[in-house]
């Protein structure tokens, strides 16, 4: 799938802009396991919102499987897939090792 990298280069700034500022500060950590712990973070939640709303500008048709905010439309030609913060423990404990995950499917295929 060409024509995309642009894009992907925007959607990598508006993850960065909501999760770089709020790393290594004190945040609110929720567990959304009711057993275990599985945290998600402020940064986590609007890093996909802002990945959401510039998939769904400029894509419309497209679906989302989302980490944080759900699924949206799988059944469509391209599905796009978000992880906003992958390795939030890390970025919670201040390593700096952690990323954005976004990813495009074609019809079931990468």
């Amino acid at each position: 799938m060409s024509g995309y990298g642009g894009f992907f280069r925007e959607l990598a700034a508006a993850a960065a802009a909501e999760t770089l500022p709020r790393f290594r500060t004190r945040t609110d950590v929720v567990n959304k396991l009711s057993q275990g712990f599985d945290p998600v973070t402020e940064a986590d939640r609007e890093a996909e919102r802002a990945i959401r709303a510039l998939i769904k500008a400029r894509y419309p048709d497209h679906g989302i499987l989302g980490e944080e905010h759900g699924s949206e439309n799988l059944d469509r030609e391209h599905v796009w897939v978000i992880d906003p913060i992958d390795g939030t423990r890390a970025f919670i404990s201040g390593l700096p090792v952690w990323g954005t995950l976004c990813g495009l499917y074609r019809n079931g295929r990468a």
